[in-house]
Formats: structure tokens, C-alpha cells, sequence
């Protein structure tokens, strides 16, 4: 998994999803303000998660931000350490969740809240297996661990997982949301709703589009030949002022305020007037670059608050 961040830097204008450069992205972010107890005590839960997520070279910080794509991997990958578990983790929200089908598995359901928009009627019900039950469990079990010494580290790691995926998820509008105004039974964060793509024929949906808005960020800063080394991505944009948000929504660690905020953020920001079939113009691209560049930096400061209040 180590060469999959050399590879993400190079080519960052490739739609790898928000599981992939976006979410190392994030995480890498979120290395520079963890504290040095809650850095020694990941690198020892690394080491003990899933075999080809651990520590090479002694570069934790690499190890780290490719654990944040842990949670998209195991979606398929069938043989990890943590087999034994993923049944019951799956349908610890909801006893019937496989029976909705295929997203009904392997704690798909983790990766987002369905906030219903622009539906009429009667509001839609939310699953409740769900982001914010996930990483809230996922963050009250990591910090009673921590208490206890974290004496099972491979089970602290697969909280550790968690906490940073759904995390970079939440701030990802799309995660956070299911539109009704085309789809009776809702878009799925923008999975049915359908736009042109960029400088080819055919289309995709908005929310695969939006997945690749960090990398497509940095793809861009490429262009203007800028370093698209992650970390020098990282020092780029903590650096900017532009960039950085408020204090009082860094040190907000609620999930679902999170959610929230991303839901009227994803009705105005990113559905906003796009219709079905749209190709999103150089207004829209120009928005959403500075959006999803804040959306990290945010995303990695509050995803560090998160792991040192737990391992502290």
C-alpha cells in the first residue's frame, strides 16, 4: 500500500475517489497537528491492523494516511485480519441490514448519512446504520481502549481505521445527503444523478465527480507547477490563510454537525441550479477547487483533534 501514495501524487487529476488521494490528503493534514503521544501510539496500532497497511521504513506518517483507505479496501478485499468481525460490525446498527442488498454489507452503510433533500411530502426515514453511529462508536471505543492501555491493538487499529475514514467522509458534502428532486427514492449522495463529463462524451454522477475534487485540486496546482507531493501539499495549504477555517469549527467534533453543515452545503454548493445532464462550467469547477481545499484542511485539523482527545 506504500507505493499507492507515491502514485496518488503523480497523477492527481485522476478520479481515485475521496477513499483514495482525498482521504490520504486529510489524514496527511491531520499527522501534522497530532500530538507526539497520540503519534507513538498509532504507529504501535498500525503495526498491528492489517498486514499490508503497516509500517514500512519507518514512515508513519505514510502508514497513516494510507490506513484512511482502509475502509474502501476491505469493500473488496474478502481476506483481511478482520473477517471474523465484519458480520457483526455490519449489522450492529440494524439486525436486517443485509437485506437491502449489496450496500447491506461489509459496513458500506459506515460511510454516510442520507440527510433527505428537496423531497416532498413526508420526510424520508434515515437508516440507522449510519456515519455518525459509526464514528461515534468508533470514537468512544478507541478512547476506552486508550484507558485500558490499548492491550488489544489490532482491534484499536480497526476503530483507528474508522475514525480516520468516515471522518475525510463527512467532509465530503455528498456523504451527507440524498436528494429526492429526480429520484423518488433518493440520489444516494449524487450516485443517480447524472452530469456530462469533463472534455469527453458520456456522462458519470455527480458524486464520483465530486470524490475526485481534492485531487483534482492538486491536479491543478500541478498545472501551475506546483510540487503534488502530498506533503508538500499539506505544507502548501496549511499554510494558506485563505484556507484555514474558523477556530470554533475546528474544535467542533460532533459528528452531526458535521453532517449538517455538509447537508446545506451539498444542497447550495453542490447540487445548487445543476441540472440532470449539465456539464458543471468554470464557474462551478472554480467554486467547488476552493471548497474541497478547505473541505481538507478542515477535515485533517478536526480528524487530529479527534485522535489526540481520544489517545491522550
Amino acid at each position: 500500500m506504500r507505493s499507492l501514495s507515491l502514485l496518488l501524487c503523480l497523477v492527481p487529476s485522476v478520479v481515485f475517489a475521496w477513499g483514495s488521494d482525498g482521504h490520504m490528503q486529510i489524514a496527511d493534514i491531520a499527522w501534522t497537528k497530532l500530538t507526539p503521544t497520540a503519534k507513538a501510539k498509532i504507529t504501535t496500532l498500525l503495526n498491528a491492523g492489517e498486514p499490508s497497511f503497516r509500517i514500512l521504513n519507518n514512515d508513519s506518517r505514510d502508514a497513516f494516511r494510507s490506513a484512511a483507505t482502509f475502509c474502501d479496501y476491505m469493500k473488496s478485499h474478502e481476506d483481511t485480519i478482520y473477517e471474523s468481525i465484519i458480520p457483526a460490525m455490519n449489522s450492529k446498527f440494524n439486525p436486517n441490514i443485509a437485506s437491502i442488498g449489496r450496500e447491506g454489507s461489509r459496513c458500506k452503510t459506515w460511510h454516510y448519512y442520507d440527510v433527505p433533500i428537496r423531497y416532498s411530502g413526508q420526510e424520508p426515514a434515515i437508516d440507522p446504520s449510519n456515519a455518525d453511529a459509526a464514528l461515534n462508536l468508533a470514537i468512544a471505543e478507541l478512547s476506552k481502549m486508550n484507558k485500558s492501555g490499548l492491550s488489544d491493538p489490532k482491534m484499536a487499529c480497526w476503530w483507528l481505521y474508522w475514525i480516520e475514514h468516515v471522518t475525510g467522509d463527512l467532509h465530503q458534502p455528498l456523504h451527507c445527503v440524498s436528494s429526492y428532486e429526480y429520484e423518488s427514492k433518493g440520489d444516494a449522495g449524487g450516485n443517480f444523478f447524472k452530469i456530462k463529463k469533463l472534455g469527453g462524451e458520456g456522462t458519470t454522477n455527480l458524486h464520483s465527480f465530486w470524490d475526485g475534487g481534492i485531487g483534482r485540486a492538486i491536479g491543478e496546482e500541478r498545472e501551475k507547477g506546483k510540487d503534488p507531493n502530498v506533503e508538500k501539499v499539506t505544507d502548501r495549504w496549511t499554510g494558506d490563510s485563505s484556507l484555514q477555517p474558523p477556530a470554533d469549527q475546528v474544535k467542533d467534533l460532533d459528528p452531526m454537525d458535521w453532517i449538517k453543515i455538509g447537508s446545506r452545503e451539498a444542497d447550495k454548493v453542490v447540487y445548487g441550479d445543476l441540472k440532470q445532464g449539465d456539464a458543471p462550467d468554470m464557474n462551478y469547477l472554480y467554486r467547488m477547487s476552493i471548497f474541497c481545499r478547505k473541505q481538507a484542511v478542515l477535515g485533517g485539523y478536526r480528524l487530529a483533534a479527534v485522535l489526540n482527545k481520544a489517545l491522550g
